[in-house]
């Protein structure tokens, strides 16, 4: 019998499974909490002198900083994911005032709290200088070039570099989306029956690619003509880890606009365009993205990506190491975005409620895990790395197990006494009036909408209402 190699109707599964991108997605609070622990492990490998040890679990240990980037391809791909269906649709972009707003209430008062304490107990020599809480409340201490801390940061603090160059996305994010949308805007031409979507979305794309790109080109900057390792410590330098979350976002909103424009002129359609063929593969391809992730990190783990003490890297070290970084990071990543909002293994194993409360207090694990490592060391009375001291494995893993729970109790208190009420504060006018509309009940506007349907349903004639047609809703 020959085949009929014709294209088949497309059933309607297809744009159920289309990547959920509204909502909160539980399975990514899983990867937020590995991402979290990942970097709570370097930082006790660090202060115990595990990771200096040269054996090859030190090594895995060292490079547990890899949490980092993960952070940022979450943030380029929850974020920009608004513009980018903008960008993509034509429609509305993001207003800028209530983002800046929200992005506020969700990082500075927790992140000064935490602030506040480790500059008063742990740094009392620099207490009285105004010139260090200025550029600790105010996130600029990345650019201290001559800082009277060693490392990355004052005791207590040296994880906050990170959060100087997540707190600068945030701010360039609305311009250069902006910037984004315009470049997608001039799209023309293209192969016969492209679509306006593909065409802006393969524009966004090689934007997106280019920014990325850059950062290696600002890692040169920051070993030659001299060495300005405070380049290492900004967005320019990193902004390849967000670009990768943002291409994500590029395509999870790609595949859901070919999908909404299959739907109101080809419906058996719906779900079969480039994007959402890619965005299913990827989503139903976990094991081997996370297998490219896995052969990245042992390539990482070498001295390819520079050493494993806090010796200055070369420059191919750090450009391969970035490199590194970015494909786990997105490879991580890529088969939690994309999965739909049906249940599956993966959101079961990271979606569960244990990983679902610790993602939600994840955030407070990274600001207050450097501050309990300290307290943890001065209650027991021991001595640290950077006092002589090194611990063997299993002293490490009773130090981690002490630290991790306190360092969780310490971030459970945080969110629920401070982050979420803080949070609360702020509700966005829309919001507020349909919540007051669901106390008082439907309004005549609403009644006289539902009439119609109500009758249809009995089979009764109706006069038509001469109401405005519904918006489209996105399956």
């Amino acid at each position: 019998m020959e085949q009929d190699d014709r294209r088949q109707p497309i059933t309607g599964d297809l744009a159920a499974d289309l990547p959920a991108t509204s909502g909160r997605n539980p399975a990514l609070d899983g990867v937020r909490v590995l991402a979290a622990l990942a970097v709570l492990l370097t930082h006790v490998g660090g202060q115990t002198g595990f990771e200096f040890t040269g054996t090859p679990a030190s090594w895995v240990v060292s490079r547990g900083d890899v949490g980092v980037p993960i952070f940022f391809v979450l943030s380029g791909l929850l974020l920009y994911r608004p513009w980018a269906r903008a960008a993509l649709t034509g429609g509305r972009r993001p207003a800028a005032g209530p983002y800046f707003v929200r992005r506020a209430l969700r990082i500075l008062p927790a992140y000064w709290t935490v602030v506040i304490v480790a500059l008063c107990t742990l740094n009392a020599p620099h207490v009285s200088s105004a010139a260090t809480w200025l550029q600790y409340l105010l996130l600029v201490q990345n650019y201290n070039l001559h800082p009277w801390w060693y490392g990355t940061g004052a005791d207590g603090l040296a994880q906050m570099w990170s959060l100087v160059v997540e707190v600068s996305f945030y701010l360039v994010l609305p311009v250069l989306a902006a910037a984004l949308a315009w470049w997608a805007s001039r799209a023309t031409g293209g192969p016969a029956g492209t679509s306006e979507v593909s065409r802006r979305a393969w524009r966004l794309l090689a934007g997106i690619g280019v920014i990325g790109l850059s950062s290696y080109g600002v890692a040169v900057l920051a070993f030659y003509p001299s060495l300005q390792l405070w380049l290492g410590e900004t967005l320019l330098r990193l902004m390849t880890w967000f670009a990768g979350g943002m291409l994500l976002a590029v395509m999870s909103e790609w595949a859901h606009a070919d999908s909404s424009r299959a739907d109101s002129s080809h419906p058996d359609t719906a779900g079969a365009g480039p994007a959402a063929r890619f965005c299913r593969t990827v989503a139903g391809s976990a094991e081997a993205c996370w297998l490219i992730a896995a052969i990245a990190f042992v390539i990482a783990c070498t001295p390819l990506a520079g050493p494993e003490t806090l010796a200055i890297p070369t420059l191919w070290n750090t450009e391969l190491k970035t490199a590194l970084y970015t494909v786990i990071g997105t490879a991580l990543v890529a088969p939690v975005a994309f999965q739909s909002g049906r249940p599956t293994w993966m959101t079961r194993a990271l979606g569960n409620r244990v990983m679902s409360f610790l993602g939600r207090i994840s955030y407070g694990i990274f600001l207050w895990q450097f501050v309990v490592i300290y307290a943890f060391f001065a209650v027991v009375h021991a001595r640290d790395a950077f006092q002589g001291t090194l611990y063997g494995w299993p002293a490490v893993l009773g130090i981690l197990a002490a630290v991790t729970v306190a360092t969780v109790a310490m971030a459970a208190i945080s969110y629920y006494l401070l982050e979420r009420p803080v949070q609360r504060l702020y509700r966005p006018r829309r919001s507020r009036s349909r919540r007051d509309r669901s106390r008082r009940g439907p309004s005549r506007r609403d009644r006289s909408q539902r009439a119609p349907a109500r009758h249809a349903a009995t089979g009764a004639r109706t006069r038509p209402a001469g109401l405005a047609p519904p918006l489209p809703q996105r399956r």
